[in-house]
C-alpha cells in the first residue's frame, strides 16, 4: 500500500461518508490539531518513561503511562469522529461511549487532585521538561476545543456525539494540566509559582 495517493494534490481531501471538502476548513483544522495534540502526548509519554521516579512513585509514573496511553488512542477516535461527514455523526459514532471517557477523566483529575498540594496561585509551565510537555498538550488541547467548537457553531450541528466530543476535549484539557502538576510530585520537583512583574 502507498504512503501516498495524490488525491488531495488539488487541495481537498475526503471525510469519512465520501464527501470532499477544502483542506483549510474548520473541520480539519479540528481534527488536525486533535491530531497534533496526539503526536504531543506521545512526546509526553516517552519522557515520562525516561524519568527516574521519586522514592515511591514507580507505580504513580507507570499508571500515568497507561492512562497517556489510553489518551492516544481515544483521540484518534476523536479524530476520526471529526473526519467524518458532519451529517453522519449519529450515524457512524452514537455507540461511541464519549460520556463514559468524559466521566473516567473527571475521576481521574479528583484523583491527582487530592494527591497534590493545595494551589495557591498561577503556575507557570515549567519545573522539568516532562511537566513542560504535559503544558504544551494542554494549550494544544484548548486550541483543539476552540477549533471544534467553533466548526460545531458555524455548522449549526447538534446531537448527542456533538455535544460529548466537546465536553471530552473540555475536560481532556483540565487533565493535562493536573497530569503536569503530578509530573512534577513524580519526580519530587518544585512547581514555579507566577510572579507579577510591574
Amino acid at each position: 500500500m502507498k504512503i501516498y495517493t495524490k488525491a488531495g494534490d488539488s487541495g481537498k481531501t475526503s471525510l469519512i461518508g465520501g464527501i470532499r471538502i477544502e483542506k483549510f476548513s474548520e473541520q480539519i483544522e479540528s481534527y488536525g490539531t486533535i491530531d497534533e495534540l496526539n503526536s504531543a502526548t506521545g512526546v509526553a509519554i516517552e519522557l515520562l518513561k525516561q524519568i527516574t521516579p521519586a522514592e515511591g512513585q514507580t507505580a504513580a509514573r507507570d499508571a500515568m503511562v497507561e492512562v497517556l496511553d489510553d489518551i492516544q488512542c481515544r483521540l484518534f477516535t476523536v479524530g476520526s469522529i471529526l473526519a467524518t461527514d458532519k451529517g453522519q455523526w449519529e450515524k457512524y459514532w452514537a455507540t461511541t461511549d464519549l460520556a463514559a471517557w468524559t466521566a473516567e477523566t473527571e475521576g481521574l483529575i479528583d484523583q491527582y487532585t487530592a494527591e497534590l498540594p493545595e494551589l495557591k496561585g498561577f503556575i507557570l509551565p515549567s519545573g522539568s521538561l516532562l511537566s513542560a510537555q504535559l503544558h504544551v498538550c494542554r494549550t494544544i488541547c484548548r486550541r483543539a476545543e476552540r477549533r471544534i467548537c467553533q466548526f460545531v457553531a458555524q455548522n449549526n450541528m447538534e446531537g448527542a456525539v456533538c455535544e460529548q466530543v466537546m465536553k471530552y476535549a473540555n475536560r481532556l484539557s483540565d487533565f493535562y494540566f493536573i497530569s503536569a502538576r503530578k509530573a512534577l510530585q513524580l519526580e519530587n520537583k518544585s512547581e514555579t509559582i507566577w510572579k507579577s512583574k510591574k
